[in-house]
């Protein structure tokens, strides 16, 4: 038999490993659902994105006229098409002999032309919940093994908590613990459509994109160097001599999209990809839940931009249900169907699902204080972690769109610096005292910051329009609401605080 020192050391121990996998599923949703988010951030802080909303688009061929403007293309380049929620065109290549990978988002009818990856959360952050800024075949790999996880854990906790089924739409309401635990329990059987879906598709995504980059590491014995030579031989090799941009953009590329139109009447471009005299043409059928991009795509045609000649052709609804299901994997993970509706709901069932890690958490130590007969209130240092967790969930996105807005870019220094203070604030035990001061007048700050976002995105772009864009009026929308929760959490506990020396005069005077 375990001393009680050892077993509660024991326990300690579990209660760590439990607060980390909750905080590695937690920032996977946060990330998450800021990456649905980056797509009304752009014309928020972007006012030519902004105008260029409902406008008519411009064809491929001229926004490939307006990037060779600038840039020297070259026979290399890949061309991602506009969505619902993107007006404009995504061109990645490396433009200029040497040059680094660039990705551009452009649209010449709006006059914008921008970095792709220097905003927002399209670099930090969407790393994060992909790769968690590690190497991306073992990143990827450990994202796509916890998409399974979650997928095991939702499917087992079925059968192991059967009664939540039977009383999912009963509410006790007897207690705060059990108000809690209801709510945890209920919520959380709500949302298993949702969760099993994003584990099981992004499961699926990480281990698939994956599985080429490790497989290479393997053949080449370990060393990522030579696998990166390997993939480079297999994958992307030279392309072949070919003529400039120039000569190309006015006959061989509008031959090939003609050509592919013509061919499939039913299909929209979603990539076009440059090959040297080839390009590689993927297309979307209309009406049907499929993706374009990173591997994907239900239509691949090669095209020869010398005549015009599509020759092979690539659909993956040949394959039966498995193309079907592999095409569809994407957009049903990164809510690319439905336009801005539905990656809002996207957006609203990752902020429950966030939620129901917090109350899990909460009730734990709840029931951990009850059994152990210690104050509800005291700090654990699992408990302080979690409390920084979800203060870092206040902090970020404000720095975030007001860096972002300010300064058109992400400065990640100001975010470690942020991120680690707010750590170190909530760690450290000599500064429990002045906590709850300093939360008592950052919370009025914060929802003040909130609320005054709006004003300072129109006292800075005054040009983009209060009403009639989507974006801006989702991320306005946003910042008022959580203004506005702010400022009712920091009322309540005021009130709090003034009922509580009150009580505790009452007992003294009782008691004298």
């Amino acid at each position: 038999m375990l001393s009680q020192s050892a077993s509660a050391r024991l326990l300690s121990i579990h209660r760590l490993i439990s607060l980390l996998f909750c905080l590695l599923i937690s920032w996977s949703l946060w990330t998450g659902v800021l990456a649905f988010y980056a797509d009304f951030v752009r014309p928020w802080m972007m006012p030519g994105l902004a105008e260029a909303a409902g406008r008519p688009l411009p064809t491929a061929a001229e926004a490939l006229r307006a990037v060779a403007a600038r840039h020297a293309v070259g026979l290399d380049w890949t061309m991602m098409a506009p969505t619902p929620l993107r007006d404009f065109f995504i061109v990645s290549g490396r433009f200029g002999e040497g040059a680094p990978l660039t990705n551009l988002m452009v649209n010449p009818a709006a006059d914008v032309m921008a970095p792709w990856n220097g905003v927002l959360t399209d670099s930090l952050f969407r790393r994060i919940h992909t790769d968690l800024l590690l190497p991306k075949p073992y990143g990827r790999f450990l994202m796509g093994v916890a998409g399974v996880l979650i997928v095991l854990l939702v499917g087992t906790g079925l059968f192991i908590h059967g009664k939540v089924i039977a009383e999912a739409w009963s509410w006790r309401r007897r207690s705060r613990l059990i108000d809690l635990s209801d709510a945890h329990k209920r919520f959380g059987f709500w949302l298993i459509p949702y969760l099993f879906l994003m584990g099981l598709s992004g499961g699926i995504l990480g281990l698939k994109v994956a599985s080429q980059p490790l497989d290479a590491v393997l053949q080449a014995g370990g060393s990522p160097q030579a696998a990166r030579a390997l993939l480079s031989d297999d994958g992307d090799a030279p392309a072949a001599p070919g003529r400039s941009v120039t000569d190309v953009v006015p006959d061989g590329l509008a031959l090939c999209l003609d050509g592919f139109a013509e061919r499939f009447p039913d299909s929209r471009i979603g990539r076009l990809q440059r090959q040297g005299d080839r390009l590689m043409v993927e297309g979307i059928p209309r009406g049907r839940l499929t993706w374009a991009g990173e591997g994907a795509g239900s239509l691949r045609a090669m095209c020869s931009l010398a005549d015009g000649t599509i020759g092979t052709v690539r659909d993956s609804r040949d394959g039966g249900w498995g193309g079907v299901v592999e095409s569809a994997l994407r957009p049903l993970h990164y809510a690319r169907f439905g336009g801005a509706g539905t990656a809002l709901i996207y957006c609203l069932l990752g902020v429950l699902c966030l939620w129901i890690v917090d109350s899990g958490m909460k009730l734990l130590w709840l029931r951990a204080a009850k059994e152990e007969r210690r104050p509800q209130d005291q700090l654990t240092l699992s408990r302080r972690l979690f409390n920084a967790n979800n203060a870092l969930y206040l902090l970020l996105p404000l720095l975030l769109l007001a860096d972002n807005l300010l300064t058109g870019a992400t400065h990640g220094g100001i975010l470690f610096a942020a991120s680690a203070s707010v750590i170190l604030f909530y760690l450290l035990p000599w500064l429990d005292r002045r906590r709850a001061s300093l939360e008592r007048v950052a919370l009025p700050m914060l929802a003040l910051a909130y609320a005054g976002l709006p004003l300072l995105r129109l006292g800075l772009s005054p040009a983009v329009p209060w009403f009639g864009v989507t974006a801006v009026m989702v991320v306005d929308g946003t910042a008022l609401l959580i203004g506005a929760w702010l400022a009712a959490v920091a009322f309540r506990r005021q009130r709090q605080g003034s009922v509580l020396p009150e009580r505790e005069r009452a007992d003294r005077r009782l008691s004298a």
